[in-house]
């Protein structure tokens, strides 16, 4: 009877602990030049799908009519914990203050002198009535960039989130 190299593989394999290291060696020889077939997947591979779309950002849309004014910047003085909202003041926060616009506002407060400058903050203080249409929080104020000045001339736009989805 005759192996086959399969076979032939399969029985040196199951006898090399019994056999001469030089018996094996011829053995597994004629095993290195038979080529290995590797098992064939019985599942079928998963379909290719394309990746999803990523998903647009919600952006800011104008929700009524700008102003322009005089803006100015204010600091927490002594007393001044809470805002009219009833949110604790942090001076380095994103907000603002007015005494026109309704609290809880979003606005975008671009300078008038500098098209590319412009931030959104939230309304969330009110103030006395007067000159200016609006006072930034120190940390807004430092992002419009108009700290060193003080006031600036703006553009107060009130905006509102819309999902484009």
């Amino acid at each position: 009877m005759e192996l086959t190299a399969p076979q032939l593989c399969r029985t040196a394999r199951a006898l090399s602990p019994l056999l001469t290291a030089a018996s094996l060696a011829g053995l597994l020889s004629a095993c290195a030049t038979q080529p290995v077939v590797a098992p064939q997947a019985s599942i079928a591979p998963a379909p290719v799908s394309l990746p999803a779309p990523p998903p647009q950002a919600p952006e800011l849309v104008a929700d009524g009519p700008a102003m322009t004014g005089t803006a100015s910047w204010y600091t927490a003085g002594p007393g001044l914990h809470r805002t009219c909202t009833g949110d604790r003041f942090t001076g380095m926060g994103m907000t603002a203050a007015s005494h026109t616009i309704p609290l809880g506002t979003r606005v975008r407060v671009a300078l008038l002198d500098d098209t590319s400058r412009s931030i959104v903050v939230r309304v969330d203080d009110c103030m006395p009535h007067g000159r200016r249409i609006l006072d930034l929080s120190e940390g807004a104020a430092e992002e419009l960039g108009i700290m060193s000045a003080g006031i600036a001339q703006v553009r107060v736009t009130p905006v509102m989130l819309v999902d484009s989805r």
